[in-house]
């Protein structure tokens, strides 16, 4: 097994205090894991697509200053460099909380993460450009079982008409107020994430090989 190089290990530590910054909502740490240049940054996850800096002012609104939603098992192993450019990818199982006419519900949602990031030209450090996810199962369970078999989560015909990778995801959505987005790529349309793969190649293809 190849040993990783220098910027392989930068990369992967950025990529985990990341998620951990956001976890955690420690803001500006998170900020200062992106690009300086807001402009230059994509984010497209389930109930958001745009520029990391109004990314982060709806997830501090949504937040409320206390840990809910947390990024485990997530270890950015392929990761590729070349030049000033890199790419990574990897699976993230993200669980959070709710609460709904006093019944405690946790989600557990299995998803890829694909990152872009570029090394600054003015102090060679890595910066996230872009975060994408695609998904690819979910589960809704309660906290604690119970023998009362009834629930005020209800799978309506909104509910269903998601794609069952995300299904559960898109019902707690829902009853948080949030909208997700019915055509956000997912494991049961195989060509929605080889897109997001492909754009990523083509992004390290055009990169400059001597960094300067």
């Amino acid at each position: 097994m190849a040993t990783p190089t220098a910027d392989v290990i930068a990369i992967a530590s950025l990529l985990k205090r990341e998620r951990f910054y956001r976890d955690t909502a420690q803001w500006d740490l998170c900020r200062a894991t992106f690009h300086p240049d807001a402009a230059e940054t994509y984010i497209n996850v389930a109930w958001y697509e745009g520029n990391v800096e109004d990314f982060l002012r709806q997830s501090a609104q949504m937040h409320k200053g206390k840990v809910n939603i947390i990024h485990s098992s997530f270890d950015p192993v392929d990761i590729r460099v070349r030049g000033n450019r890199a790419i990574s990818e990897a699976f993230c199982l993200v669980t959070s909380s709710l609460t709904l006419r006093a019944i405690d519900y946790e989600l557990a949602s299995h998803m890829r993460l694909s990152h872009r990031l570029q090394k600054l030209s003015d102090s060679s450090e890595w910066r996230i450009l872009s975060v994408e996810s695609s998904y690819v199962r979910d589960r809704l369970v309660t906290a604690f079982p119970s023998s009362d078999a009834s629930s005020p989560l209800v799978m309506t015909n909104e509910v269903q008409a998601y794609p069952k990778s995300y299904r559960h995801l898109a019902l707690v959505m829902l009853n948080r107020g949030l909208k997700p987005r019915p055509n956000l790529p997912h494991e049961d349309s195989p060509e929605s994430v080889m897109r997001i793969s492909d754009r990523n190649r083509a992004f390290l293809d055009t990169a400059e090989v001597e960094f300067v």
